[in-house]
């Protein structure tokens, strides 16, 4: 009963601040933070915040990026994560967005989507205003990209973990483009680098001899302290799980760290597809599970 009354007045205090909350920055393009803390229930400030940013949506999908939506709430992806911190006996307040730049409507799921730069207002806002509370980023398809720029964007922003589900870069770029395009019109780029290119643009020395050239989605940059990253299954993999038209796709690159090295970071290849890693039960969840039951928090 106190688990259950303490995810109600979780729920209760972000409901409220979605009209209540102060500025998340003085920038001139961020939206109201969703996220915020109630003077005097500083009982409800959570012990750890997932953000988690949904993919493409699936095919045939002719609509992306506007139709996409929250899709890992609706699967029960969010769920099963934050239960794993749960079981480390921390509280945890999950925030879900879609892969897009900005908020939206999904003719899809028929409702208002958060999107990155929504993403971005509330993660800053958590961490000024709950310094204690950690904060993870959960990444399926296309959202691991989103994910993932945050890092790229924000330099000295951190994560006690960063979540990746079969990261995919192909089409990204050119479903978001003409968002880019529209924001660099009106605001110009105030982060340090482009991410309308986030495919194929860090260069890794990986051998005195090479220099290997990885996108976004495949770095876990400095800000993240554990990198948990899920890859499906291949298509000549006999134990592959129809989920649906997206078993063509799987993330074939081990995430590396901006210095060419592994650390804190652990890639895991799934027995199910593209779409079933996302799924309670599944292998992929599963390990994730057991690496945040055995790691626990940095």
């Amino acid at each position: 009963m106190k688990k259950l009354m303490v995810s109600v007045l979780l729920l209760l205090v972000f409901a409220l601040s979605a009209c209540s909350g102060p500025a998340a920055t003085s920038t001139a393009y961020a939206p109201e933070p969703r996220v915020a803390m109630q003077a005097g229930i500083t009982q409800a400030i959570p012990d750890v915040v997932l953000f988690a940013v949904s993919g493409r949506c699936g095919v045939p999908c002719n609509g992306a990026p506007d139709d996409n939506y929250d899709y890992l709430t609706q699967r029960g992806t969010t769920t099963a994560v934050a239960q794993a911190f749960q079981n480390l006996g921390k509280s945890v307040l999950v925030v879900p967005y879609s892969s897009h730049l900005y908020n939206h409507y999904s003719s899809i799921s028929g409702k208002y989507e958060y999107g990155f730069l929504q993403l971005e207002a509330d993660f800053d806002w958590v961490r000024r205003n709950w310094p204690n509370t950690r904060r993870v980023l959960l990444g399926h398809s296309h959202g691991t990209n989103w994910t993932h720029d945050l890092l790229r964007a924000h330099p000295e922003w951190t994560v006690d973990y960063l979540i990746d589900l079969d990261g995919i870069c192909a089409l990204w770029e050119s479903d978001n483009k003409p968002y880019f395009d529209d924001f660099y019109a009106r605001y110009g780029n105030p982060w340090p680098v482009d991410l309308s290119k986030s495919c194929d643009v860090e260069p890794i020395k990986k051998h005195w001899w090479r220099t290997s050239y990885y996108s976004a989605k495949d770095v876990a940059y400095p800000g993240a302290t554990y990198n948990l990253e899920v890859q499906s299954a291949r298509l000549a993999a006999a134990d592959v799980r129809s989920e649906g038209n997206t078993s063509l796709v799987f993330d074939y690159t081990d995430n590396i760290r901006l210095n060419a090295g592994f650390a804190d970071v652990w890639t895991y290849v799934a027995n199910e597809n593209h779409s079933g890693i996302t799924y309670p039960g599944s292998s992929a969840l599963d390990w994730i599970g057991a690496r945040i039951a055995a790691l626990g928090l940095p």
